[in-house]
């Protein structure tokens, strides 16, 4: 293995490690620095390897702390097994509160499987493939909405067709037992970079989530990630002794295809006509692109492809041609 990452965490070793992950990086204001990831390792002899990441974009909050409190609480002996706990997988994103890495500007979720080499983005996560991924027979990763999204909480499964079928059962699984209101059967327009994308390509059991929106926290959002990664991680079999309270019926999903989304056709300013879980009819009128440096020119009316239910929408009323406004999602069978 060449990476260049190291880190004070012996991930083959028993017992309850809380240490860091070093990148080493030499920017203009340091000629032999590192990037810092915190990480855990809570290892307690035989048993299923069970991955947890949050801030993989680093305004995403409820993940980051309801993994640190996995790390401050959970003891050696309360595992069968190891737990890894990666609380802000894209740490400089997180320290700026961007969705982005700021040194490289790069999406931690669209670089999968990195590259030793590469941009520090890249980097961590083939490190991270290479070292823990690796390894893992179950992964979890956490996400919210961030600071330019609306979006309901739900699960996420990975979903392609070359996916052998018992995995996806294993996975449909997961998400039952994740126990939140929506589950969202995704192939993110095919790009499988996603740090989900490629365990799940790889086989191993996954679930995603989106736990908040708007760039902030409640306490609410934090009480229902808590309680659902608690779900998951008994139900894995990593902590069989964990208190959990029981999860809600959830409802099957799927985003359908580019139909399913609103583009922005131009920069402008963006008066949208609906709102979160509305049921929508294609053809409908989804809101008004207004072009304010302009003020001769009357709004120009965008509407919806499809049909379904207002799952996400973007948050800002300055977009920019391609920017996302709206996501519809349609209900499925459970698989």
């Amino acid at each position: 293995m060449s990476t260049t990452v190291f880190s004070n965490i012996d991930w083959q070793r028993n017992g309850k490690q809380i240490g860091t992950l070093h990148l080493p990086h030499s920017p203009d204001d340091d000629a032999w620095g590192v990037i810092p990831y915190p990480a855990a390792s809570i290892k307690n002899g035989d048993g299923p390897v069970v991955v947890v990441s949050g801030a993989v974009h680093g305004d995403e909050y409820e993940g980051p702390v309801v993994i640190a409190e996995l790390i401050r609480q959970i003891k050696t002996e309360d595992v069968c097994g190891q737990l890894v706990l990666l609380p802000s997988f894209n740490a400089p994103a997180m320290r700026a509160g961007r969705r982005t890495s700021p040194i490289d500007h790069l999406n931690l979720n669209r670089v999968f499987p990195g590259d030793d080499f590469g941009a520090p983005t890249q980097q961590i996560a083939r490190y991270v493939v290479e070292h823990i991924l690796s390894r893992a027979d179950f992964y979890l990763d956490l996400h919210a909405g961030g600071r330019t999204l609306f979006i309901q909480p739900s699960a996420h499964v990975v979903m392609a067709d070359a996916m052998d079928p018992a995995l996806i059962k294993t996975n449909a699984r997961l998400a039952e037992v994740f126990g939140v209101a929506i589950t969202v059967q995704t192939s993110n327009m095919g790009d499988y970079r996603t740090s989900a994308g490629y365990t799940s390509m790889k086989g191993i059991p996954t679930l995603a989530a989106e736990m908040g929106m708007g760039g902030w926290m409640s306490g609410a959002s934090v009480q229902a990630t808590r309680d659902a990664t608690r779900r998951f991680l008994k139900h894995t079999g990593v902590l069989p002794q964990l208190d959990t309270v029981a999860p809600q019926k959830t409802r099957w999903t799927r985003i359908h295809g580019g139909a399913a989304y609103v583009f922005a056709p131009f920069d402008g300013y963006f008066e949208r006509r609906f709102e979160l879980g509305d049921t929508i009819a294609a053809g409908q009128l989804a809101g008004l692109m207004h072009q304010l440096a302009r003020p001769e020119l009357e709004p120009e009316p965008v509407f919806f492809q499809s049909a379904g239910s207002l799952y996400a929408h973007g948050l800002v009323g300055h977009v920019r041609a391609g920017q996302n406004l709206a996501v519809l999602t349609e209900d499925v069978p459970a698989p």
